[in-house]
């Protein structure tokens, strides 16, 4: 007997036509698929924008005096470090200036925080601001620069009557030491040492020699450490 073969049950061809759940799976790939290089090519084109003047830039700064001491700071840590070397310096926020623009004012009052926990004001300088908004020119965002100061010496003579009206121990000060004083506003601003009025304009100085009657104070700073964190082009 012949055994008759098998009838073979033909397969069934897998449609074409794709589920509804399968589009929404291939959609939802490729809208990450662009926003996974949308987000690697946004530093990116970061990196070729510069500072051109006229545009608005925010930065973060590092002010330091002759001897590399930060005096006025965005940064914590740099404060932190600052107080545990036994120097004095302020903490401040981030700055907004726009480029290759002129200071406006012979001063810039800076808002900075006090240990206290109460605010006050530092004088940045007109030739400071100035060397700011040109020195960030042609920065790119995230980048760090040191920006040289051109008023890195401003002497006052200090004698031992204004030493105490300004609360300074005449006696026991060093060359080296720091300390804080008020400003007045005047057309050449000049270190204020009358203490019945409250102006609230503050500066660092530092000793930098001293005789049996006066003291040599350096108000001046040298650099700016600045890192741009946005450029808003004009």
């Amino acid at each position: 007997m012949v055994a008759k073969p098998q009838k073979r049950t033909p397969e069934t061809k897998k449609s074409g036509k794709k589920t509804k759940t399968q589009i929404a799976m291939l959609v939802f790939g490729v809208l990450f698929a662009v926003a996974m290089v949308a987000s690697y090519l946004t530093p990116a084109m970061s990196a070729f924008k510069s500072v051109q003047p006229g545009d608005s830039v925010t930065f973060d700064y590092t002010v330091r005096d002759a001897a590399g001491v930060p005096v006025l700071t965005t940064s914590q840590t740099a404060l932190v470090d600052t107080y545990n070397s036994g120097q004095v310096g302020f903490l401040t926020s981030q700055m907004t200036l726009v480029a290759g623009e002129n200071a406006s004012s012979r001063v810039t009052p800076v808002a900075i925080y006090l240990p206290d926990g109460t605010t006050a004001e530092f004088a940045l300088l007109e030739s400071e601001v100035n060397d700011l908004t040109t020195g960030i020119l042609g920065m790119h965002e995230r980048e760090v620069k040191t920006i040289p100061l051109t008023l890195s010496d401003l002497p006052e003579e200090i004698d031992a009557t204004g030493a105490d009206q300004m609360g300074i121990n005449f006696t026991e000060a060093q060359v080296g030491d720091r300390f804080t004083i008020a400003m007045t506003i005047t057309d050449d601003p000049t270190i204020f040492t009358d203490p019945t009025n409250q102006i609230p304009y503050i500066r660092v100085g530092m000793i930098t020699g001293k005789t049996n009657d006066t003291l040599s104070v350096n108000f001046g700073y040298s650099t700016a450490d600045v890192t741009v964190s946005k450029i808003t082009q004009a």
